[in-house]
């Protein structure tokens, strides 16, 4: 790997972190593919492939077709009238949102393993990827600063880099590390790995500075808000729903919650609407149950 890894202080005496530092130096780092069915569409669509093509591509999978017609059926597009096939759900969707419905869809399957600690490690890091998303779009509609289908999306990228870290895990023997020892190491430099895979897969550079970016919850690239503070508010959230998990700055320290001011959601009514928004969260998460 040409990026060097930088491993904070507070993994220096962790043995699994010392360990997966030396396999990233020695260049054996092993990323995950994109995925097949996501790569098709995402090409088909830049080399503007007629709507034919892009119905083929995308019943290709039959999981990614249903859940393409769960969602256009959803509360979020109200159809006038149900929608029972592909073309029409895509012609509802429109291109650019089916190929992040369809991306996003495809991640679910990148990494699996018969290893019950590190089924468990995939399971929450893929729950914590869909909660956080969810969130994200949901203040993305909130705000209408942010496109929410691409707050979903980035919500859902913005750990992907616990993937390589967790197939290492697996490599080897279950004595050779502790549970808590792996999940602090994801927690610590999952951002720089889940970069450097968005990199590789050549998404745009809004979304490869995701991961990295939502790391740390005093990032702030720009003077209004946008999709990374989307994300880091939805990275909060998800947080503090799960109450001593990880320890939180106060909220108002954020800048991504100081750029709220403005906006219909104010720093007093976040907390409130997010709760009332639980239902349109909860069926978010049912499109990747």
């Amino acid at each position: 790997m040409d990026n060097e890894l930088i491993i904070p202080e507070q993994l220096k005496d962790n043995p699994f972190a010392s360990r997966f530092s030396q396999h990233y130096a020695q260049g054996e780092l092993k990323t995950p593919s994109f995925p097949d069915v996501a790569l098709k569409m995402r090409k088909a669509i830049q080399q503007d492939c007629d709507m034919a093509e892009l119905v083929k591509i995308v019943n290709m999978d039959p999981v990614i077709s249903a859940k393409l017609i769960q969602v256009v059926n959803s509360p979020f597009y109200m159809p006038m009238v149900p929608i029972t096939n592909c073309l029409n759900a895509i012609n509802r969707l429109g291109r650019k949102t089916t190929r992040d419905l369809v991306i996003t869809f495809s991640l679910k399957n990148l990494i699996k393993s018969q290893k019950p600690v590190i089924r468990k490690l995939i399971q929450q890091t893929w729950f914590q990827g869909i909660k956080v998303s969810s969130i994200a779009h949901t203040l993305a509609k909130l705000t209408k600063k942010v496109d929410p289908d691409e707050a979903l999306l980035g919500g859902l990228l913005h750990n992907i880099g616990a993937l390589p870290i967790l197939t290492f895990a697996d490599s080897l023997p279950e004595d050779a590390y502790q549970p808590d020892d792996v999940e602090l190491c994801i927690r610590e430099i999952q951002g720089q790995i889940g970069s450097l895979i968005l990199e590789q897969w050549e998404f745009p550079a809004n979304l490869q500075s995701i991961p990295l970016q939502s790391s740390d919850w005093y990032s702030s690239t720009s003077e209004k808000i946008n999709l990374n503070d989307i994300v880091i508010l939805a990275k909060y959230h998800y947080y503090l729903s799960s109450p001593g998990s990880v320890e939180l700055p106060k909220i108002d320290e954020l800048p991504a919650y100081r750029k709220l001011g403005d906006e219909p959601l104010t720093p007093e009514m976040s907390l409130q609407i997010l709760q009332d928004a639980k239902q349109q969260v909860a069926e978010t998460m049912g499109f990747f149950s």
